[in-house]
């Protein structure tokens, strides 16, 4: 009886890391998506209302309410703090956030719309790696956790 509730707990465990590995995919997507979006954003309102950026950042914020992370980048951006380390970015992808950040409100409307637009650019392509790597790694992940659970449960019993 016991081993039948350790081989269930086994096939929990491992489909539960097996699900968090998939998990950690999709929300490097939706970070990257709502990036994207910020940056629409950023270039439809520059270009059309002329406000300041920190102004037009926070109208994003209220109005999109974007996810954990890329609300805490703004609010970083906003205190004059540039700490994009999270857990769903990796190490080169910094140097992206940081170009967007550190450029932004530092040139004419103009030059800054065609910044932004080359930023989106970048940022498209950081969502078509996450897309494969998900489409890799992601997906697999669930059902090889599972997998592995019942092997290991079915060692077990």
């Amino acid at each position: 009886m016991i081993n039948i509730v350790i081989a269930i707990l086994i096939v929990l465990c491992t489909t539960y890391i097996g699900w968090g590995i998939s998990n950690y995919y999709k929300q490097r997507i939706k970070f990257f998506k709502e990036l994207n979006d910020l940056i629409n954003y950023l270039i439809n309102n520059i270009n059309f209302y002329k406000d300041s950026i920190n102004l037009v950042l926070n109208k994003f914020i209220m109005e999109h309410k974007p996810n954990p992370t890329l609300t805490k980048i703004i609010n970083n951006y906003l205190n004059n703090s540039t700490n994009f380390n999270d857990m769903i970015i990796k190490n080169d992808e910094v140097g992206v956030l940081n170009n967007i950040f550190l450029h932004l409100g530092k040139s004419d409307s103009e030059n800054q719309i065609i910044e932004l637009k080359n930023y989106s650019v970048q940022v498209c392509d950081l969502i078509k790696n996450c897309e494969s790597d998900f489409d890799r790694i992601g997906k697999i992940s669930l059902k090889l956790g599972l997998l592995f659970g019942l092997a290991l449960a079915v060692c077990l019993i």
